[in-house]
């Protein structure tokens, strides 16, 4: 009995030591803009997240995974890499389907499994529903958005789609939008909305509410955002939720403020305060959400026993060429944003990833301490995990790049903080941080536009920083340090193609990616296909035909052969050694098919029939891929009646159109942006 007792003791008295978790990510939000890291006071301030500095303890080397939103996202939540999935640029669209797997442990997950109430209010960001092979797939915001956070591990969900001034202009709550008046919801479901007269709401949404006012507005039957009032929505729902918690289970809320992301829209009451213009305004606006989130746990007894982490998605927008940006305005006024490091969001440099990062934990957390330890959004779940007392599954399934840095959050005497870190830009541009040393590839991915090749090239290409001598990144001393340059870039080939980086995959590791399938043989008579024509310039080496377009982005390589077949069986392989995507285009009748092979995609379509503009076509199917620049791959059609079975590598998809069943009469293969090449090229009728 005196056993069974104090195992009951123990249990209580872990349950009670679990803390509170509140995570407080902004959006957009600068190394420089908070008066604890240096802001000016004449031109901004922010007591609130100063209070967390003052009460625990400011990381002066916090930092994303990537300059740009949704990456930094899945990252923190899942404590993986996100360009290890299909993203490996840029951000999410806002019909993108839920962006994590179910499946995969996450910070919500976690914490449920050991009892918390759980809650993600604001910006979302990650996607909704379930993509199948259609590629007219998209998000369904009429219907039911599932699966998405409520299958990731939260209780609870109110929140933005994807950005402020988004096209949708609308709330999800839980499954559904939010005030829902029409679309496929469920008999008997009456879905929740705000009242009739609520000022914090507004009856339609137009292109002065967008980010993009060039965007086509979502058509919705739903009570619609007010720009102004975003921030005090998501606030109330936060706070409104704090409040519901039972006081016997512990909560974890994931907290995603708008602010300060484009369009800058303060609300009214906080307008003409800063010295730094609206975009101060809309700092003010971000540090109130942050002073209510933390008056609430004053009231309901909790700050005690609430981790408090506050940081943000990535460094603040920093481009003092454009005079049309309000942060330029406040850059004007002399506000640092990202206090002084070179660039911000979206680049590789370090004003994209290093931002603030300030935890409290009352008699946890030593109070007015600083930590200069290098840590990581990513390594969140991996300190959580340590707190709760959960074991990570294994570095190869689940948090595959988080690290622990609780000895440094509790400023423990000898707590190291990271050893390395990869940080991702925009344009897919990687970067390896090392103690002093900071290495960028300088290798974009293929698919980004020439614009931003162009206006970012200063990126693209291999660079070493010493950030201690040199923190603003000024001058490169890769020429002095040959020996470093190799060391990092090999530290990034095993983590990259290790698929995991809480420790070090061994010196040999092959990348996942890059395993390459095997096709049964062609049965029956296989034919090589001779050109008739090209354009463009082809070499032959590697046993195939290689192209490199010449004319302009828009102007691919071609090389065109005759075919003669209906049903049977097209191959070859296919090396995609620098262009961003491949077309095999098929002749067929009045109009013909394509197959379009990036590294991320490949998308069967109808093209035009003639007469018709060249923007008549039709997407037939579509699957997602990820394959490696260099490598050959097999791609394979096999064609019966109007129906195709198409594998690219290991990935196979089906496509049925009245245009595939029709007799091929001519095959080009298409390659733009730069090199790529064929070899093997072959029909069996």
């Amino acid at each position: 009995m005196r056993l069974l007792l104090a195992l009951l003791l123990a249990l209580t008295v872990s349950a009670a030591d679990r803390p509170n978790i509140i995570v407080i990510l902004a959006d957009d939000y600068g190394y420089g803009s908070a008066g604890c890291y240096g802001a000016d006071p004449k031109l901004v301030r922010t007591p609130a997240i100063d209070r967390l500095a003052a009460e625990g303890r400011r990381f002066t080397d916090g930092n994303t995974t990537s300059s740009v939103c949704s990456p930094t996202r899945y990252s923190l939540l899942t404590g993986r890499y996100c360009w290890r999935t299909t993203l490996t640029h840029e951000v999410l669209g806002t019909f993108s389907p839920l962006h994590i797997e179910p499946t995969r442990i996450t910070l919500a997950s976690l914490l449920k499994a050991k009892g918390y109430r759980t809650a993600a209010v604001g910006k979302w960001h990650l996607g909704y529903g379930r993509e199948n092979e259609d590629p007219k797939w998209r998000t369904e915001y009429r219907a039911e958005l599932s699966p998405g956070p409520l299958d990731v591990g939260f209780d609870y969900h109110f929140g933005v789609p994807s950005n402020h001034g988004d096209l949708t202009g609308v709330y999800v709550e839980d499954r559904f939008v939010y005030g829902l008046r029409s679309g496929s919801i469920p008999t008997g479901m009456r879905l929740a909305g705000p009242a009739a007269d609520s000022d914090d709401f507004q009856p339609t949404y137009g292109p002065a509410d967008m980010e993009n006012g060039k965007a086509k507005i979502l058509e919705l039957d739903a009570t619609r955002r007010k720009n102004e009032r975003v921030m005090k929505v998501l606030t109330d729902k936060a706070t409104a939720w704090l409040e519901a918690q039972p006081k016997d289970r512990p909560f974890f809320l994931y907290f995603t403020p708008v602010a300060v992301h484009n369009p800058v829209t303060p609300d009214k009451d906080l307008a003409g305060r800063s010295a730094a213009g609206t975009f101060g305004d809309w700092i003010h606006e971000l540090d109130r959400s942050v002073d209510r989130l933390l008056a609430t746990l004053d009231k309901i007894g909790a700050k005690e026993n609430t981790l408090v982490l506050f940081t943000s998605d990535n460094g603040g927008v920093c481009k003092p060429e454009n005079p049309r940006l309000l942060q330029t305005a406040a850059i004007k006024a002399g506000l640092k944003v990202n206090a002084g490091l070179r660039g911000g969001k979206h680049d590789v440099w370090e004003g994209g990833f290093k931002v603030p990062f300030v935890a409290r934990w009352p008699g946890k957390i030593p109070a007015g301490s600083t930590a200069p330890q290098m840590v990581s959004v990513v390594d969140i779940l991996a300190t959580t995990a340590e707190i709760v007392g959960t074991p990570l599954p294994a570095k190869e399934t689940g948090a595959e790049d988080s690290r622990s840095f609780l000895p440094a959050l509790l400023g423990t005497a000898d707590a190291k903080g990271r050893s390395d870190m990869i940080v991702h830009s925009a344009d897919g541009t990687f970067a390896v941080r090392k103690g002093r040393w900071k290495w960028i590839e300088g290798v974009p991915v293929d698919e980004i536009a020439e614009g931003a090749r162009k206006a970012r090239k200063d990126q693209f290409r291999s660079q070493l920083y010493d950030l201690e001598a040199d923190p603003a990144e000024t001058q490169d001393v890769s020429a002095e340090h040959p020996e470093v340059v190799a060391e990092l870039k090999d530290l990034l080939r095993r983590y990259r193609d290790g698929g995991y980086s809480r420790e070090l995959p061994p010196a040999d590791v092959k990348p996942t990616h890059a395993r390459i399938a095997i096709l049964p043989s062609l049965i029956g008579r296989a034919t090589s296909l001779a050109p008739l024509s090209s354009a463009g310039e082809w070499t032959a080496r590697d046993g195939g035909l290689f192209a490199q377009p010449k004319g302009g982005p828009d102007k691919p390589a071609s090389l065109r052969a005759p075919l003669a077949f209906g049903d049977g069986i097209l191959d070859c392989e296919m090396n995609l050694q620098g262009a961003n995507r491949v077309s095999l285009r098929f002749g067929a009748g009045d109009a013909g098919f394509r197959l379009v092979i990036s590294r991320t995609s490949a998308i069967l379509t109808k093209n035009p029939s003639k007469g018709e503009p060249a923007t008549a076509t039709e997407d037939i199917a579509k699957k997602n891929l990820k394959l490696a620049a260099g490598e050959w791959y097999p791609v394979r059609l096999t064609f019966k009646g109007d129906e195709v079975t198409v594998q690219v590598n290991d990935q196979v998809f089906k496509g049925k159109h009245p245009s595939l069943g029709k007799d091929k009469t001519s095959l080009d293969l298409l390659v733009f942006g730069s090199t790529a090449g064929f070899r093997q090229v072959r029909v069996a009728p």
